[in-house]
């Protein structure tokens, strides 16, 4: 008897054992961790045109056109689109049963308030004065007509259409822009200014916001109702803030980060060396530059701005300085957009020596010397590649007897400074909302919220005006650049470098993709 219950407490185990061995392991979470240069001001997509918010904003918003891995536009939360035969009726068709993350369904008409919203003067947008060309946007804008009045409607509940003033070539181009994502009503009205804090927020894209700590970190975990989740490898993703990019690189390089968006500039040389399968630089539609406040003395006289422009060494801040790829600005806008091919005004083949004598006749002239030096106040950021820089740029102004004041502030500082007009001249940048050069020359426009130095020229209006009629892209990029030649005769904003993405991808991360049109969305990436 004992010998049978022995055996079948052998049998048992045996079975017990094999049971075990053949289950699955719990597979671990695929989590991916990434660096950003800082804190985002806001994760509402309306109010995140030019800050740091980009790429996390992305990963939670998905608009009516959405972007691959190269950053191209693709159907969003659209599954399709029309345009009649003048060009002026785009007709959207949403996908079926599209669900916001809290479980309430998504029509059309979200759509619509949303835009309703952007327009709407007390939201705030910095990208507004881009939808002037929907009917009624800039009625609505300036406070002339009701929200309901603009041209974006919902006949069904998933269709929603535009009817534009006219025909505009890079329509698409910019619906994939996230500023344009859908933003939740019912949350809002909830919630006020508080939506976006974790527990509030309500999305539609690939991941939802999890948990935030202020320069800490942002969590995101996969979004089970994005109409896409099926296709999303990632189970959390991490943004980590840092503003000093030697940190970035040490915590890459210690497996804490598996990207880096940027890295120190004296570093390339090591990691060329040493992380030579991590390095990834490519061209970016980005520049790097300082405004001037136009509405200020002395910066009210095109002949300071000049001789400010025509006195910097960009080739000795790119090639000695920066090293890592960056060319040297002469126009504002990339010659990588997509059929530009850029401005190169006179000077940009000047020795610099010329340009300084040139520089020291127009402060001369405009009443500028020894006895009386120019003092330029020059805000930048914080941070070491910044400072380098404005120290590199306040030493080839001493050369021409122009006296700097720098000052750093935090990048929420300097951001508040420069979109409140207080200022006289600052470090500022700019990545491009979409594949055209029209999103760089537009925020010069007079009437652009955008346009941050006060500059105004009715000409330079009517040929960014007339540039949206043209239908030959040849014609229209020579329009184009005429306006942008106009511009830089009166140097409002001062280019120093058209960026390269300069990033640091750990070989662990499959499916990046380079692209100057910016980084890889999360969707598209894994863990390996």
């Amino acid at each position: 008897m004992r010998g049978a219950v022995l055996r079948a407490v052998v049998a048992a185990l045996a079975i017990a054992v094999t049971l075990a061995v053949a289950a699955p392991l719990a597979a671990a979470p695929a989590i991916l961790r990434q660096g950003t240069a800082a804190d985002p001001p806001s994760l509402d997509p309306t109010l995140a045109a030019g800050t740091l918010a980009a790429p996390v904003i992305t990963d939670l918003f998905t608009g009516l056109v959405a972007r691959d891995s190269a950053a191209r536009p693709i159907p969003g939360s659209a599954e399709s689109w029309t345009t009649s035969a003048d060009g002026r009726t785009w007709t959207f068709r949403l996908r079926p049963g599209l669900e916001w993350s809290d479980g309430k369904p998504l029509v059309a008409e979200d759509f619509a308030w949303s835009f309703q919203r952007l327009l709407t003067p007390g939201t705030g947008s910095l990208i507004a004065g881009a939808f002037f060309f929907i009917e009624g946007a800039e009625a609505v804008y300036r406070g002339q007509a009701a929200p309901t009045t603009l041209g974006v409607t919902a006949p069904d509940p998933r269709t929603v259409v535009f009817q534009l003033d006219h025909p505009v070539p890079y329509f698409i181009q910019l619906l994939a822009n996230l500023q344009l994502a859908p933003v939740p009503r019912h949350a809002i009205e909830k919630h006020g200014r508080d939506w976006t804090r974790p527990g509030n927020l309500v999305s539609n894209g690939p991941f939802v916001l999890a948990d935030r700590v202020p320069q800490e970190y942002i969590r995101l975990t996969r979004n089970p109702r994005f109409y896409d989740a099926a296709q999303v490898r990632l189970d959390e993703v991490y943004w980590y803030p840092t503003q000093d990019l030697g940190t970035s690189l040490r915590r890459f390089r210690a497996g804490e980060l598996d990207t880096v968006l940027n890295f120190p500039p004296d570093e390339i040389d090591w990691i060329r060396k040493n992380l030579p399968e991590a390095l990834r630089i490519t061209p970016n539609l980005a520049s790097y530059f300082i405004v001037l406040n136009t509405q200020r003395k002395p910066f009210d006289d095109v002949r300071v701005r000049r001789a400010l422009s025509l006195a910097i060494d960009r080739d000795a801040i790119t090639g000695k300085l920066l090293r890592t790829g960056v060319k040297p600005a002469w126009s504002f806008a990339s010659p990588e957009f997509e059929g530009y091919g850029g401005v190169r005004p006179p000077e940009a083949g000047k020795p610099l020596a010329v340009r300084q004598a040139e520089a020291r006749q127009l402060l001369q002239a405009a009443g500028f010397g020894p006895d009386k030096p120019l003092v330029v106040p020059l805000l930048y950021d914080t941070q070491e590649e910044n400072r380098k820089i404005m120290v590199a740029i306040a030493a080839m102004w001493q050369a021409v007897g122009v006296r700097t004041e720098l000052t750093n502030l935090d990048f929420g500082g300097l951001s508040g400074r420069v979109r409140s007009r207080n200022f006289e001249a600052a470090r500022w940048t700019y990545f491009a909302s979409f594949d055209d050069a029209y999103s760089f020359l537009q925020l010069l426009r007079s009437e652009n919220p955008n346009n941050w130095v006060g500059w105004r020229n009715a000409r330079y209006d009517e040929l960014l005006d007339r540039s949206n009629t043209i239908a030959s892209a040849e014609e229209r990029a020579a329009v184009l650049r005429e306006a942008e030649t106009l511009m830089l005769a009166e140097q409002p904003v001062v280019p120093i470098y058209f960026y390269v993405g300069r990033r640091l991808v750990s070989p662990r991360v499959q499916g990046w993709v380079d692209s100057p049109r910016g980084q890889t969305p999360s969707r598209y990436l894994s863990i390996r």
